[in-house]
């Protein structure tokens, strides 16, 4: 009887291989073989699935986000307008160990948008899908008054979603003068100016 396969299993274990790669060693680390072995998978089945290190990358970015999209659903589906916000924001920025691996990923790939192409549009269309998110949340806490009404939904997308990303980064950087407590402060003050 022929082995079946489940290829998004498989596909998910070499993504979350290139996470823990990167994260351990750096983008210079990745390779396929290193990718193939960390998955404890075969390096020829990688082929079956990937071309490069580019691709694996790419893929791996895309597996974290879609990840974090199914919890970002999650928050809005449980709270609404700011809190959903608060919960977004804090996802996306805090640093600790679970998200660490996915935060070192994502600046290998910044690193690879700011250089190629390829990179730039997959960061731009995963930028304007997150940045349209929180404007649908802002929206959604100007109609219950949590919010000022005269606020800008589409700048202050942008500028939560710029203030989250800078500071995960910083967080990232600097972890003993950011650690998730005083980055949940820093969180909970900025939503203060916004009510």
């Amino acid at each position: 009887m022929p082995k079946i396969v489940d290829h998004e299993a498989q596909r998910a274990k070499f993504a979350e291989a290139v996470i823990r790669l990167v994260a351990r060693d750096g983008f210079e680390g990745l390779t396929m073989r290193a990718v193939a072995a960390e998955a404890g998978l075969s390096y020829g089945s990688l082929f079956h699935y990937f071309d490069s290190k580019d691709e694996l990358l790419m893929h791996a970015v895309q597996y974290s986000t879609s990840r974090q999209t199914i919890r970002a659903n999650e928050y809005s589906n449980r709270w609404g307008g700011l809190k959903a916000l608060e919960h977004l924001l804090c996802d996306d920025a805090l640093i600790d160990p679970g998200t660490r691996d996915d935060a070192v990923v994502w600046l290998a790939f910044m690193y690879k948008a700011a250089r190629e192409e390829a990179f730039a549009k997959m960061h731009t269309e995963l930028i304007d899908g997150w940045v349209a998110r929180i404007r649908q949340i802002l929206l959604e806490a100007r109609d219950r008054e949590e919010i000022r009404r005269d606020l800008d939904p589409d700048g202050e997308a942008l500028s939560a979603w710029a203030f989250s990303l800078g500071l995960g980064q910083q967080a990232l950087l600097h972890p003993k003068t950011l650690p998730p407590a005083r980055q949940k402060q820093l969180i909970s003050e900025y939503l203060d100016k916004l009510r």
